[in-house]
């Protein structure tokens, strides 16, 4: 899976937004079948996705599809999967998922059906949105080497507020009661292997200032990405998750100091005032990863370093 800046909802049911949110410029959509789609309007959900998400794979548009639950409600699911495994979308959305147990058995139902249509493995995006999926987030995200991200949903009035009984106080740092919550998830989902935690998504639409206070504090503490509800909030979560050109340039930096003094045989050496050594060469990596995945949106001096001689020197 490649990192996801912003991540666009979109009504499964409304087909005519489903065939213009390309143009939005999000890294990623996810078509949802689950909350946006009233229940006497699944099947029609499913079938609008099978005619419209073709034509979006030939744009280009990386796809995500939020399923209805985990197996609990197995005649929804079985249908979602049916119907979306075919189309072979980049990954599965999972909601509210509460324990391991719900992501093994969704699991086996999808190896099942991806055996006998011979279709590649998709990969899964799992929700933690309760008390008790909070509690296992680490638990859930070793279930399945599936799992490429995961959402924290710190979100004003939703599953989450009602689970765990918090009141949404504000956005960013004044939302105190989603601190821990967050560092919770982001936590568990890194020490278990998930590279890409998104927060969000942020539900006062025409608030666009606390909008930008939520992203930039989710950036801060660890998150990559952001979903988000409303074709406005593409662009500023677009910009808040692009790495920074002035700490892309400052790894570079890093890099091509540490590198010089690795080929002089020493460990260490002081680079703009920090003190950096090969523990410096591992971060620098993985910032400058991520980076030379956006270098055609950022303006720098210096060429970002091949990876693969990166990954010499720190071996």
């Amino acid at each position: 899976m490649q990192p996801i800046r912003s991540a666009l909802y979109v009504p499964g049911n409304r087909e005519e937004w489903i065939r213009s949110a390309h143009q939005h410029g999000s890294d990623a959509i996810i078509l949802d079948l689950e909350d946006a789609v009233p229940p006497a309007e699944k099947q029609q959900a499913r079938d609008t996705l099978e005619d419209t998400i073709p034509t979006l794979q030939d744009k280009g548009q990386r796809i995500f599809v939020r399923i209805n639950g985990t197996p609990e409600s197995s005649l929804e699911v079985t249908a979602d999967l049916e119907s979306v495994l075919p189309l072979e979308v980049e990954a599965l959305l999972v909601p509210e998922v509460s324990s391991p147990d719900e992501i093994a058995r969704l699991e086996t139902i999808m190896k099942h059906i991806e055996r006998r249509e011979n279709l590649s493995p998709t990969e899964l995006a799992v929700l933690i949105e309760t008390a008790e999926g909070m509690k296992q987030t680490y638990e859930i995200c070793k279930e399945s080497n599936r799992i490429g991200a995961i959402a924290c949903g710190a979100v004003k009035g939703a599953d989450t507020a009602r689970s765990l009984g918090f009141e949404w106080t504000g956005p960013g740092r004044e939302g105190l009661e989603t601190l821990h919550l967050r560092e919770k998830v982001l936590m568990d989902a890194k020490a278990a292997g998930v590279q890409y935690p998104l927060s969000g998504p942020y539900v006062d639409i025409d608030d666009i200032d606390g909008l930008q206070q939520d992203m930039n504090f989710a950036r801060e503490i660890g998150y990559t990405g952001y979903t988000i509800i409303h074709p406005s909030h593409v662009e500023p979560a677009n910009d808040i998750f692009l790495p920074e050109e002035e700490t892309v340039e400052y790894w570079i930096g890093a890099y091509q100091a540490l590198s010089a003094a690795i080929s002089e045989g020493k460990s260490a050496v002081r680079y703009n005032g920090d003190m950096i050594d090969t523990a410096t060469m591992k971060t620098a990596k993985q910032q400058l990863q991520r980076a030379a995945m956006f270098e055609h949106e950022l303006d720098l001096d210096r060429e970002i370093p091949d990876m693969e001689t990166v990954e010499q020197q720190i071996s």
